[in-house]
Formats: structure tokens, C-alpha cells, sequence
């Protein structure tokens, strides 16, 4: 084409008549249209093309955050950085994405549209629009998540201990060789094991009802982490509390003695310690501890306990909550005649340590910590929606485009 024009400029202008000039300029118009059409409709493709891979991987940015817990809003800011790292729009409009949530599938949802300048001469400006929409599945329920990236046993099972989630599976994101560790005489049953590392067991001392481990996996979300930590209030004042009986409200420090029954509410734990001493028998329903700045727990075997987490509210279906800056371990170790029901949930903990009561119907519990260590013997329930107040931890799932 090039050389066309070349040629047909040389003639015009070693053409000393001026018929063939003008009717070789007359002849030229339409062949420079043509090709400046072609040059501007190959740049629009171009540019639809790019704005269809940018707005497809917002959108799976968008649903993976969304469907894994986090707030519409930081899904959608963060897609924004994404598809404005692939595609430049002067105008810098935001994108927006509609989220849906049926069960554990999530979709989002994105429009865009973008007004192409032709190159070559003047022609209007004209709109390409894209969509894009993105399905998230959520993958299997786990019992336990262990968060630590790189800590060896960030979920372990030692000693004597046996540990049953044959109903639902355990997540620890640790990249480590012994990222699951079943060690000892220990023995673990599970629906199945996920990690980004490996698993350090003896095969039998592990008992799955997948084919095989999960290793190398994509590693967890953790699923609550936009949900807000309440605040401290002012402290309870204990003198005049009737004996055997507490009310919820702020503690710095509480430490449970002889037999008490908790009003249901939540107790903050501002500082100090949350403990259930030797012998002491504690009950209550509807229930939420929270530790603050930096409280501890320590539940030892000696006690019994029967609690359960409430069933509405922001925290619903949770027992235990730690806020996001304490990194205090932690010790809950019940025996034959305790039950816990709810979420324990210290996600900077760096290790807690939990025994539960090992009945034949098991337990309605989740546990997610930095570190998890299981001594004693232990049995989990899958089926605890109502328990648990419909709160679940999935392991990372599968996304697919569908538009």
C-alpha cells in the first residue's frame, strides 16, 4: 500500500499536465478514506479488546473478594485498580459493579463504556460499550483455618490426641513443608486438607474422604475480617452483682468461680485475663466474649462449661472474638460434660490451643488463629447453620467468567 502511494505521488508530480493530477488526487480521496476507515476500525477492536480483558479481570477480582467476605465497597475499589491498570480512560470514570448472592455463589456484574476519537480526519467520536459478569463458587466448609503464611504445624494434631472433622475439611495457609502436621499417636479424621504447602503426616494416621491432601492450593480469606470489633465501655461494677449470676458489659479482667449463670449479651474483656478456674460451673445462652487490648483466655479441663453464641446481631453465631491487634495465645480445654457452641475467632492469635469434649455427636465449633494446636480428643459438627448463625469458612473457591 505504501509503495502505491509512493508511486502515484512521484507521478503526480512528474506530471507536467494538469488532467492527470486532479484526476489522480479525484482517484486518491477515496482509496486515503478507505484506508484511514480501515486503520480507525482495526484501533476500535483494538481498543474493545483491551477493555473487554480489563473489565473481565475487575470483575474477578471483584467477586473473589466479595464472595470470600469482603464489603461491596472494598471489592469495587479494589477492582478499580485493576481495571485501570489495564486500560486507560481520560475520562477516569469509576466502574461500577451490581454484586448478587444466591447460597455460596456470589456474581458481579460490569458495564463499561468508552467514546472512540477516530484517527484520521474528523469524524465523530462513537461509543464501544462492554460486560462483563463473574461467578464465584465458594469451595468446601472448613472447621478449622489456620492463617499463618510460613509457620511449620500452623495446624497440628500431637501426643494422644484424635481429632474428628469428617464432615468438613482444614485450611492452613501456611506455605511450610509441615504446614498440617499429625504427629505422635495423634489421629486425624476430615472431610479433606487444604494448604499452599504440604502436609507432614504418616498416611495412617490421617483419615480423609477426599482421594488425596490438597497441597499447592490458593491459600483462605479470612471470611470476617470486615465485620468491626465492638468497643470497650465503662467497667462493670461488681460489688453489689448478686452472687452465681453476671451481666453482660465491660470487665478488665474476669475470673469465673463456683457455679455462675451469664445473662445472654456480650462481655468485653478489656485487658487481663478471661479464666474459668477449677471446679467452677458456668452456663450461658446467647453469649459473645470479646478480648481486647491484648486480654487473654485461659479455660483449663478442670471447669464445665456450657455456653452457646447468639443467634442474631452483627457478631451472631459467635462465642470467642479477639480484636485484630491482639496476638495473645490462647488455652480452651474443656471435658466430657462442657459443650461450646460458636465461632472461636482470634485471627492475630499466635497459637490457641483447643481440646474439646470429644462426644459421638460432636461439636458446633469453628476456630480460626494465626496457629492451632489440638490436644485431647475432639469431634465437629458439619450441620450447625442455625449454631452458627449461617456463618461459614470456605476455602478458596472456583471463578469463572460467564460474559
Amino acid at each position: 500500500m505504501l509503495e502505491f502511494l509512493k508511486w502515484h505521488v512521484g507521478r503526480f508530480l512528474r506530471d507536467q499536465g494538469g488532467n492527470f493530477a486532479i484526476l489522480s488526487a479525484v482517484a486518491m480521496f477515496p482509496v486515503l478514506v478507505a484506508i484511514s476507515v480501515a486503520i480507525d476500525y482495526t484501533n476500535a477492536s483494538f481498543t474493545a479488546e483491551k477493555m473487554q480483558v480489563a473489565l473481565d479481570s475487575a470483575t474477578l477480582v471483584a467477586v473473589r473478594l466479595y464472595g470470600e467476605g469482603h464489603s461491596e465497597a472494598e471489592a469495587t475499589s479494589l477492582a478499580n485498580d485493576m481495571f485501570y491498570a489495564n486500560f486507560t480512560d481520560a475520562a477516569g470514570r469509576s466502574l461500577q459493579i451490581d454484586y448478587s448472592l444466591a447460597g455460596q455463589q456470589a456474581t458481579a456484574t460490569a458495564d463499561y463504556a468508552f467514546n472512540y476519537h477516530p484517527v484520521f480526519l474528523k469524524r465523530s467520536s462513537f461509543p464501544i460499550s462492554r460486560q462483563s459478569s463473574t461467578v464465584y463458587q465458594a469451595g468446601k466448609e472448613a472447621c478449622i483455618l489456620a492463617l499463618d503464611p510460613t509457620a511449620d504445624r500452623a495446624f497440628e494434631v500431637s501426643g494422644n490426641s484424635s481429632v474428628d472433622t469428617s464432615l468438613c475439611a482444614i485450611t492452613a495457609n501456611s506455605r511450610s513443608d509441615k504446614a498440617i502436621y499429625v504427629g505422635g499417636s495423634a489421629t486425624l479424621k476430615s472431610e479433606c486438607l487444604y494448604t499452599p504447602g504440604k502436609v507432614s503426616a504418616s498416611p495412617s494416621k490421617i483419615d480423609l474422604a477426599c482421594d488425596k491432601p490438597n497441597e499447592g492450593t490458593a491459600a483462605a480469606v479470612d471470611p470476617f475480617v470486615s465485620r468491626a470489633i465492638p468497643k470497650a465501655g465503662s467497667l462493670v461494677d461488681l460489688k453489689n452483682k448478686a452472687s452465681g449470676e453476671l451481666t453482660p458489659g465491660t470487665y478488665d479482667g474476669l475470673a469465673i468461680k463456683g457455679n455462675v449463670k451469664l445473662q445472654p449479651g456480650d462481655y468485653i474483656i478489656d485487658g487481663g485475663q478471661l479464666s474459668f478456674t477449677g471446679q467452677s460451673v458456668i452456663t450461658g445462652a446467647r453469649v459473645t466474649f470479646f478480648l481486647l487490648n491484648g486480654a487473654e483466655i485461659d479455660i483449663h479441663g478442670g471447669s464445665t462449661f456450657n455456653l452457646t453464641a447468639p443467634t442474631s446481631g452483627p457478631w451472631a453465631g459467635f462465642s470467642i472474638v479477639a480484636d485484630r491487634s491482639n496476638t495473645a495465645s490462647a488455652v480452651i480445654n474443656g471435658n466430657s460434660n462442657s459443650k461450646l457452641n460458636g465461632i472461636i475467632y482470634m485471627p492475630a492469635a499466635k497459637e490457641i490451643r483447643y481440646s474439646g469434649n470429644g462426644t459421638t455427636s460432636g461439636e458446633c465449633v469453628r476456630i480460626i488463629a494465626q496457629t492451632i494446636k489440638m490436644t485431647g480428643n475432639s469431634k465437629f459438627k458439619l450441620d450447625c447453620k442455625s449454631e452458627l448463625a449461617n456463618n461459614e469458612i470456605n476455602n478458596a473457591g472456583a471463578v469463572r467468567l460467564v460474559k
